[in-house]
Order: C-alpha cells, then structure tokens, then sequence
C-alpha cells in the first residue's frame, strides 16, 4: 500500500487559529492515525484579513514594520513582508494592518472620520524601498472612505465646489469632492499593485460597500442614505477624472470603497485566492495529493462565490486531480453551487451542542479530530 499524500489548505478561522495553526491542527489529526502519510501545509488566504500574513509565512519572506497612519489618523506599528519573486523585490501587507476592523474598534467605531491614509503611506514606503510589485489584502477594512485618503496620501488632488483643496479627506469628506486631479499619484507604471480581495462587491447598490458594511464599521442606520449618496457622488467625479466607470468593477466596494480608489491609482483587482494558491505552489501541485483537506470558519453561499475553499476544489478540477476534496468548517450552511464546483464533502467539525465562545477556544481540537476520522476512512479505501 502506498503512503497517503494530503494537502492541508485552510483558510483562516477567525478569533481562533491562522491558516498555518489550522494546518497544523489537520496535520496532527492525520498522523495520530496513520503516522506514515505525508501530510502537505499550505498557509493560504483568499485577500481577507490575515491574507498577507499567510502569504508571508509560506514564502518565507523578510517581516517588517513601518509606522503610519490608522482609521482615525494615529500612528500605528503595521507589518508588511518582502520577498524577491523572479528577481522582483515585492512587498506584501493587508489593509487592515493599518486601517483594519479591530484598530478602529479602539477609537469607538468613529465610521464619518474613518481614512485610509495609512494605506497610503504603506504603498509609499513600499515604493522608496524599490519595490517593483505591491500586493494588498483588502479584506477586515474599518474604513468606509472610498479610498479617497490613501489616494491622497499617493498624491491625488481633491478639491470642493469652491475650488478649494480638500486636505487629509476622510469619509465624511466623500460628499464635498468637486473635482479630483489623478496626475501627482507616485505609482511609476511599471511598478504592479496588486489587489486582492475575497468579495466581488459593487461600491454602490443595496448590495455595496455602504448599505452591506457600514454598519459593523460604526453607521447608524439613518445615516446610511447619506453616506450612499457621498460615495455615489465620489465616484461620479472620479469616474470622470479617471476617463473610465471603474466604480462599476467587480470588487470595487471591497474594504470600504479601497478597492475602488486604489485602482483609480492604477491598481488591479485581483480574485485573492486563486492568486494565493498559485503563489504558494499549491495550484501546480493540486493533482498530486490522495485527499485535499480545506476549511473555514463558516462554509455558506459566499464560499460558493469564490472564497478559499471553493477555489482549492477548483485548483484541484482544473489540474486533473481526482482526489477527495473536504471542507471542514464550524459552521455548515454549504449550497449546491459548491459541490458542483467539485467539492465532495462538508463536515462541521462540532462533536456535540457547544456555545461560540467554547467553538472557538476548542477549534484545534476540533480539526484535529475530524481531520484524523476522515484520512483514516480515506486510508480504507485508498489503492
């Protein structure tokens, strides 16, 4: 009997492990009951929160820090990560490193005086280092300002109906714009900003970045007409300053708005994870494995638009493999979309009626043991 082969693929399990512990989680879980497998991890994410640091961490790259600005325009300590990749210096970070969910919490979700700015100022620190790619996760944004600060911290021009210049905008300023003047933005073009992001999110529309997340960041719900109507009016005057509806991008309304302004500085919006299973080597690999374990927090009608386990059981279709392909998950609201895309199983790694907080602290366990039954029904079965 040959040894058995397993990738171990997880995203992320928000408020309890990283990408890599749950891997590791997974791994333990297969080699408890069958010790000879090779058990493959692959620290991944699909441009969500935690994205880059996944990314950094299967690549080995260089860690560092950099003082900038956060949501409400106090310094803060962000990591970011360098890596030479075919001989390009790259630097990787999340938004939320500097402008995240968890760091506008500490200022009491002040949603109207919410920026970007320190997104700016990461992307020109990236540029004085000689980077000639820059990737952003777009994921756990704490902002709502459409980007407008870190395109004027790149060097974009915004003035109101007065002519006179708007300076360190934030969302509350997204309404005042009157003009929007791209031609000092610092991004030489041969330099490749790459976005990723794990929602295909419009930047306005019921389903946008206003009306589906500005309440977690700190809106009242009577204030939601007025900030969509500011992003709506921002966009039109950077739509037409930009020659281009980039606004009407898959996307664009990821993080806020981010997604939208920071292609407005010549950014790409990229599906976060298939870029990350490609840059990990896991893409390339997919056939090689007797059974692909992935996971998430919750595995519900989002996953089936292209998050992190959907786009592992795509990987493996798409390179031939034929192996089983399972998602284990806290909670199982799966749909059909899924299993067509070439999903086999998902399983809820609960053994028994827990509350949230006992979920999370257990979640290692958890995999771990569910990880350990399923290689072990595979191993029976396998050639």
């Amino acid at each position: 009997m040959k040894t058995l082969n397993v990738a171990a693929v997880l995203d992320s399990f928000k408020g309890s492990l990283s990408s890599r512990e749950a891997g590791e989680a997974v791994r333990r879980g297969v080699l408890s009951r069958i010790p000879e497998a090779n058990v493959a991890l692959y620290p991944v994410g699909d441009g969500g929160e935690g994205t880059a640091d996944a990314l950094l961490d299967a690549l080995r790259a260089e860690r560092r820090t950099v003082t900038v600005s956060d949501p409400n325009g106090d310094p803060v300590t962000a990591e970011f990560g360098l890596i030479k990749r075919d001989g390009v210096l790259t630097a990787v970070f999340d938004m939320a490193a500097c402008a995240g969910l968890r760091l506008a919490k500490r200022h009491g979700l002040d949603y109207a005086n919410t920026t970007t700015r320190g997104v700016g100022e990461m992307i020109r620190h990236a540029l004085g280092l000689g980077c000639g790619e820059i990737v952003v996760g777009l994921g756990g944004s704490g902002t709502g300002d459409g980007g407008i600060g870190a395109l004027a911290s790149l060097g974009a021009r915004f003035t109101d109906k007065d002519g006179q210049p708007i300076t360190d905008p934030c969302t509350k300023d997204l309404g005042r714009v009157a003009a929007a003047d791209f031609a000092g933005i610092a991004l030489p073009s041969a330099v490749r900003l790459t976005l990723l992001c794990d929602t295909n999110v419009q930047l306005t529309g019921p389903s946008g970045a206003v009306r589906m997340y500005a309440r977690q960041k700190g809106a009242r719900e009577e204030e939601l007409p007025r900030r969509e109507s500011d992003m709506e009016h921002f966009s039109a005057v950077c739509d037409r300053a930009a020659g281009s509806a980039l606004s009407a991008c898959p996307g664009s309304g990821a993080a806020g708005g981010l997604g939208y302004g920071l292609t407005l500085a010549g950014g790409i919006l990229t599906p976060g994870a298939p870029y990350v299973l490609r840059a990990t080597g896991f893409a390339s690999a997919a056939s090689g494995f007797d059974l692909v374990i992935t996971g998430e927090g919750r595995t519900d009608a989002q996953t089936a638009t292209g998050k992190l386990p959907m786009a592992v059981a795509r990987a493996v279709r798409e390179a031939g493999g034929h192996c089983p392909v399972v998602c284990l998950c806290a909670i199982d609201d799966s749909v059909p979309a899924l299993y067509e895309a070439g999903m086999d199983a998902v399983f809820a790694i609960a053994d028994r009626p827990m509350t949230a907080e006992e979920s999370i602290a257990r979640t290692a366990d958890l995999l771990e043991k569910a990880a350990g039954n399923l290689a072990a029904v595979v191993m029976r079965i396998h050639p």
